[in-house]
């Protein structure tokens, strides 16, 4: 009976860690996008594979149209700017002209970025926290031409804290 226990236990632990959806990611304007980051992970844990990950969106808007000349009676284009103004576009092709560092303490390390398949605008990098706290992760590098340098950290609760694997352990 207590193996039995002991294995559901285990098993509701995993299905936690497995199934935890991405609970903090902060989300910042800068220029005309808008940058999101936090863990791949969330909640990150010391010693499991993780790393930041990023969505870069190009801001959407209504396109601009001439007062003068209205659309014709019955004529309409959908081009995606009247029905959803605020939709946003992911953007493309950063693996090349922007990097991410992490930060803990006095240590630093630039990571390697990658786009996530399928999923415009969405990047990765990975990352094994080693040690339980707080840590900042720096974006810089170029979106589109246009020179980027921004601090996100988990100290001002911008995406969480790496917790010690203890919490987690069992037995």
């Amino acid at each position: 009976m207590k193996q039995v226990r002991s294995l559901l236990i285990l098993i509701l632990m995993l299905t936690v860690l497995v199934y935890s959806p991405a609970s903090a990611h902060e989300g910042r304007e800068v220029g005309d996008y808008t940058i999101e980051i936090g863990w791949r992970e969330e909640p990150a844990y010391t010693g499991l594979m993780n790393g930041p990950e990023i969505t870069i969106t190009r801001h959407g808007g209504e396109e601009e149209h001439d007062e003068a000349t209205p659309e014709p009676e019955g004529e309409h284009t959908n081009d995606g700017g009247d029905d959803h103004p605020e939709e946003n576009t992911g953007v493309i092709g950063l693996e090349d002209t922007l990097q991410i560092g992490a930060t803990f303490g006095p240590a630093s390390k630039v990571l390697n970025l990658r786009p996530v398949s399928d999923e415009p605008g969405h990047y990765t990098a990975d990352l094994i926290p080693m040690r339980p706290g707080d840590y900042t992760f720096r974006v810089f590098g170029t979106i589109e031409g246009i020179e980027i340098d921004e601090t996100f950290s988990a100290s001002d609760g911008q995406f969480s804290t790496v917790e010690p694997i203890e919490d987690i352990q069992f037995p």
